[in-house]
């Protein structure tokens, strides 16, 4: 390996002892050889980092740190980093084996690119799936990240990503944020830099790990306090919103303002699933015009009447709890 790698991959790590060594087997198992792996254990209490002591891949070394959350861990893991790219896997997710492959690919087919990401596929239990190779191989190209994510908000994620080292030294790390950080990210790069993807699946997204899967803060929970400005849904919101402050024209992008409309819009149906009228009328005030069909028809759902809306919300609880 070159002293300076082609990728560097980083790893956080907060107790996830079941799952771990499945993250970090996928990596060294990987057909693309030229990499590092930090894994950066943020304090586990559960022994997460005395479960890899047995490896002696030279290519991995473990950061012990006391716990500041999963954004800290990653910005401390691209700190150590030597690689021309950065990336990333959930210490509860896995690769296949191509997955660096099919970045390199990418990087070496886009020169400009600034963010790159695979495909994941979603998976229950402790084995990796077996994915069929598409007919006539997969399609790589450059994305409006805004308008794929308005579609699909996990169209990049903190395990099919990774990032060119040189502009993270320019753009900084993840947010100290509880959730949405990981997204906050994402719309940080796409709006410097180029974003491609290629739709092959190389990497999984394990479910009912534990995690906590990194949703807009639109769920009221008890005591919280109701959403009323703009820029209190997320990290990722509140970061266009600054941008906006600055520069106006940004809210002209019709790709900026469905990605907005549609986390509302996540919001308006997470409103009414708990029968909250007043707050799915709050959030469907905050959008931004024009409206997308979709962005109209859940704001034309809460002027029906009280009772149908009622109505409304106890059969979507009903459909979200087959």
């Amino acid at each position: 390996m070159a002293d300076s790698p082609q990728f560097s991959v980083v790893v956080p790590l907060y107790n996830k002892r079941p799952y771990i060594r499945r993250a970090v087997d996928s990596v060294l198992g990987q057909t693309f050889e030229d990499f590092e792996m930090i894994v950066v254990d943020d304090g586990s209490t559960d022994g997460s980092a005395d479960a890899l002591q047995d490896f002696a891949d030279g290519r991995m070394r473990i950061i012990r740190q006391a716990n500041a959350g999963v954004g800290a861990a990653r910005n401390r893991g691209m700190a150590e980093a030597a690689g021309c790219w950065i990336a990333f896997l959930d210490a509860d997710d896995a690769w296949l084996p191509d997955h660096l492959d099919e970045l390199a690919e990418l990087a070496g087919e886009f020169p400009e690119a600034g963010l790159l990401s695979t495909t994941c596929v979603e998976a229950v239990g402790a084995q990796l799936p077996v994915v069929p190779k598409p007919d006539g191989g997969a399609a790589r190209r450059e994305i409006d990240y805004f308008f794929e994510a308005s579609r699909r908000i996990g169209v990049i994620n903190s395990t099919s990503a990774a990032v060119r080292r040189a502009i993270v030294q320019e753009l900084g790390g993840f947010l100290d944020k509880r959730a949405g950080e990981d997204l906050e990210y994402w719309a940080r790069w796409a709006l410097c830099a180029p974003v491609f993807k290629s739709d092959k699946v190389t990497c999984v997204y394990f479910r009912d790990t534990g995690g906590v899967m990194a949703s807009l803060a639109l769920q009221k929970h008890s005591g919280q306090r109701r959403i009323r400005h703009l820029h209190e849904v997320s990290p990722s919101i509140a970061m266009l919103c600054e941008r906006a402050e600055q520069s106006p024209e940004l809210w002209n992008n019709p790709s900026i303002r469905a990605y907005v409309n549609s986390r509302l819009s996540n919001g308006i149906k997470g409103a009414i699933y708990r029968g909250d009228s007043e707050a799915a009328r709050d959030i469907a005030a905050m959008m931004i015009s024009p409206w997308t069909v979709r962005a109209s028809l859940f704001r034309a759902v809460l002027w029906l009447h009280p009772q149908l809306l009622r109505g409304v919300s106890a059969a979507y609880r009903r459909f979200k709890g087959l």
